[in-house]
């Protein structure tokens, strides 16, 4: 909330975000008024934009006063709201209460522009002493816009000197002086700013937007129980947090969530990032990174090719020690809560984000993307063909925390990929490089020995049982697929579980199947070839130094899994370099 705070005060210095006492709302609907309160017209104020590739439409957003916090009862915004507290239309089917809030909006403007010589101010009271609720559906200038008007709208006054009501300089400052005259009386050191002697907010105002939360917004900060009361301080009077701050932090937010051009969607989870000095430049360079949408080496941008190079990056004004900020937040039921939140400097983040990267390099098809995104790692941790293609939020988070950080990966990422590999036996690129980051990152710090194979293609030096092994298996494999190309259940499909975890009791017997193999291949210089290559890898497992052990470790798994994709990829790409050849 303090870093929120100091950004929203950076925000408000270039005038890029809603100054103390209003807050950015999205409006529908401008009533047009006379001079004398007459409603003469209804104006369509939502902004065709464009998202997901379609053109949408979407309300404006406007700088109004600040809204109330709506959990129940009748409470009425200035200046804007919904055509119930406007205009009394009954959206709910409940004519009685649509009657009361159109009550209260009219008691809520009287008090504050009643006295005012603003003929603006006037208008608009006099809109809501002659306007009459009960004939609000039937008024013919309503009549064209019912149905948006029902479905929840928001409702501003406009067409006066200036283009909205809220714009006029005396109405402005008579709202202002109304939200300071109704703060809270009970004051105290604000936890956020540090300052003695503030107004405390009861009830903080609504974080908006976020996907899976209500729509009405939820609260990141809620005390609303008897329980969580200290000192007999109800609501969040016991953890002090001045009305300044509370606004601050969540209009700062509101905004960081509101822009979907930056915001990060992370299965179920919402991550939003902004830098100390509030330039974009640095939010843009990170979903660069985070995110790469490169489909060939070529469509890489200049900034994510730089900093994967270990170069500064090609940003007008790039300072790496700018203190940079991640926070992931995860809605639920009636709060959104703090998934991660990670303070550093966005020179330190990026240098993590390249060292994943390049843990994550491994030999791959010329047609993949150069890149894989944190979404593609995910998405190999959901069973295939799954309605719900969402990982699990507690592993995308804890995922994305250890890559920003530098942290070990959750274990949970790596026993994940496993079951999966078990579930359907395919190893695929986006899988074989999640185990080698993981065994390089958790693993390979205390087993040395491991990182002559975690690289990015075949060590055929290597003499790691585990590695070799795997090795083995895929050109069995390929004896098999040689032998019978169109057979339906492969020795992968039989034998891949029991060959990586038990190899003592899969592979005597993979050997002798792979005699009928051989001798079945109807292209003899190809078996001959495939022969000489399984000798040569059976020649690395000392016959007297237990060549299958009776059980690997899950790391064992790992690097055997990691030997088989090698294995595999170096015959694809051999056959691909004699096709060139051809």
């Amino acid at each position: 909330m303090q870093a929120l705070t100091r950004y929203y005060e950076t925000l408000l210095e270039d005038e890029r975000i809603a100054p103390r006492y209003y807050a950015r709302s999205g409006i529908s609907f401008g009533l047009q008024l006379d001079w004398k309160g007459n409603l003469i017209g209804i104006l369509w104020l939502k902004q065709s934009s464009e998202r997901n590739g379609k053109q949408v439409e979407r309300p404006q957003s406007l700088d109004l006063p600040e809204g109330v916090v709506r959990s129940s009862g009748v409470l009425p915004n200035f200046l804007w709201d919904n055509a119930m507290y406007f205009l009394g239309l009954d959206a709910k089917g409940d004519a009685e209460r649509a009657a009361r809030c159109f009550e209260s909006a009219k008691e809520l403007h009287l008090s504050i522009l009643g006295s005012l010589k603003s003929r603006a101010a006037k208008a608009i009271c006099a809109f809501f002493q002659s306007w009459r609720p009960e004939d609000a559906a039937s008024n013919p200038i309503v009549t064209p816009y019912l149905d948006g008007l029902l479905g929840g709208g928001n409702i501003t006054f406009c067409g006066f000197e200036t283009a909205y009501a809220f714009e006029d300089i005396e109405i402005r400052a008579a709202w202002e002086d109304h939200r300071k005259e109704n703060e809270n009386l009970f004051r105290s050191q604000c936890l956020v700013t540090g300052l003695w002697d503030q107004p405390i907010e009861r009830i903080h105002p609504k974080v908006k937007g976020v996907p899976g939360g209500q729509s009405v917004g939820t609260s990141l900060v809620s005390a609303n129980g008897s329980a969580f009361e200290s000192y007999g301080l109800e609501q969040n009077l016991n953890s002090p947090v001045s009305e300044y701050a509370a606004f601050a932090y969540t209009s700062a937010l509101n905004a960081l969530i509101a822009d979907f051009d930056r915001r990060i969607s992370l299965d179920g989870d919402t991550v939003v990032c902004w830098a100390e000095t509030g330039e974009e430049q640095y939010q843009n360079a990170f979903n660069d990174l985070t995110n790469p949408r490169a489909k060939t080496e070529n469509d890489v941008s200049k900034t994510l090719r730089s900093i994967i190079n270990g170069q500064m990056a090609d940003l007008p004004n790039f300072k790496p020690e700018t203190p940079f900020y991640v926070l992931c937040l995860s809605p639920n039921a009636a709060r959104v809560s703090v998934r991660f939140f990670l303070r550093d400097t966005f020179g330190k983040i990026a240098e993590n984000l390249v060292a994943h990267y390049k843990r994550l390099d491994i030999d791959m098809a010329p047609n993949e993307w150069p890149y894989l995104s944190l979404y593609w790692l995910l998405k190999e941790t959901v069973p295939t063909g799954s309605k719900d293609d969402a990982a699990s939020p507690l592993l995308a988070g804890a995922t994305m925390r250890a890559i920003l950080s530098g942290a070990p990966y959750p274990e949970m990422l790596f026993s994940s990929i496993l079951i999966r590999i078990r579930a359907d036996r395919k190893v695929n690129r986006a899988r074989a490089a999640t185990i080698k980051a993981y065994l390089t990152q958790n693993i390979a710090p205390e087993h040395p020995k491991y990182e002559e194979v975690l690289q990015v293609a075949l060590n055929e030096q290597s003499e790691l049982k585990p590695y070799v092994l795997g090795r083995l298996f895929a050109l069995l494999e390929q004896a098999q697929e040689n032998a019978n190309p169109n057979i339906n259940a492969t020795i992968t499909d039989r034998f891949f579980d029991s060959a990586s975890a038990t190899p003592k009791l899969a592979f005597p017997t993979l050997l002798k199947l792979n005699r009928h193999h051989l001798v079945k291949d109807e292209n003899r210089g190809r078996s001959i070839n495939v022969e000489k290559g399984i000798i040569k890898i059976v020649d690395k497992l000392d016959a007297e130094d237990d060549p299958y052990p009776a059980r690997l470790t899950l790391e064992e798994q790992g690097l055997f899994i990691l030997g088989y994709y090698h294995q595999k990829q170096a015959r694809y790409t051999k056959k691909t370099d004699s096709e060139k050849e051809n």
